[in-house]
C-alpha cells in the first residue's frame, strides 16, 4: 500500500505541476484580453480578477510541489547520510534510520538507482543497498563514525 502512496503522491505531483502550468498560461490569456478590452471597464474587471485568483492557483500549486519534493530530497540526503555513515543497508534498516516506511523509501531509492547513485542487490531475498562511486562523492567526504565510537 505504501508503494501506491508513493507512486500515487508523485503522480498527485506532476498533475499538480501541469495544472500550475495551466493556470499561469490562462492568467497571461487573461492579461492579454484586459488589455484588449480597454473600452469596456467592466470586462477588463472581471479579467483581472480572474487574472488574480489564476496567479494565486499557480503559486499556491507550486508551494504545494515544493513542499513534495523538499520532502523526498530530505528522504534522499538522509539515505546518502545514512549510507556513507554506515556502510549497505537492507531496506528496513534504511526506513529505520531514516524514520519512513520500506515502501515510502523504495521510488526514492529507485530514482536514486537510475542516477547512479546507489546500488541495489537481491541477496538471498533482501534488497541491500550500498553507495556506488559516484554516491559517495555526492554524499560528501565526511569518514566514517558511528554511535558510541569516537573518532
Amino acid at each position: 500500500m505504501g508503494v501506491m502512496r508513493a507512486a500515487e503522491s508523485q503522480e498527485m505531483a506532476d498533475t499538480a505541476r501541469a495544472l500550475a502550468d495551466i493556470a499561469r498560461e490562462l492568467s497571461r490569456l487573461s492579461s492579454a484580453l484586459a488589455a484588449c478590452a480597454k473600452g469596456n471597464p467592466a470586462d477588463v474587471e472581471v479579467l483581472t480578477s480572474s487574472q488574480e485568483a489564476l496567479d494565486r492557483i499557480s503559486r499556491q500549486l507550486d508551494d504545494w510541489t515544493t513542499s513534495s519534493t523538499s520532502g523526498q530530497e530530505k528522504l534522499r540526503q538522509e539515505i546518502l547520510d545514512t549510507l556513507r555513515r554506515d556502510g549497505p543497508a537492507l531496506f528496513p534498516e534504511l526506513a529505520a534510520a531514516t524514520l519512513s516506511l520500506p515502501d515510502e523509501i523504495r521510488p526514492v531509492l529507485q530514482a536514486m538507482e537510475r542516477e547512479g547513485l546507489v546500488e541495489i542487490r537481491t541477496m538471498r531475498g533482501w534488497q541491500l543497498v550500498s553507495l556506488t562511486d559516484r554516491g559517495r562523492r555526492e554524499a560528501g567526504s565526511v569518514p566514517r563514525c558511528h554511535v558510541g565510537r569516537e573518532t
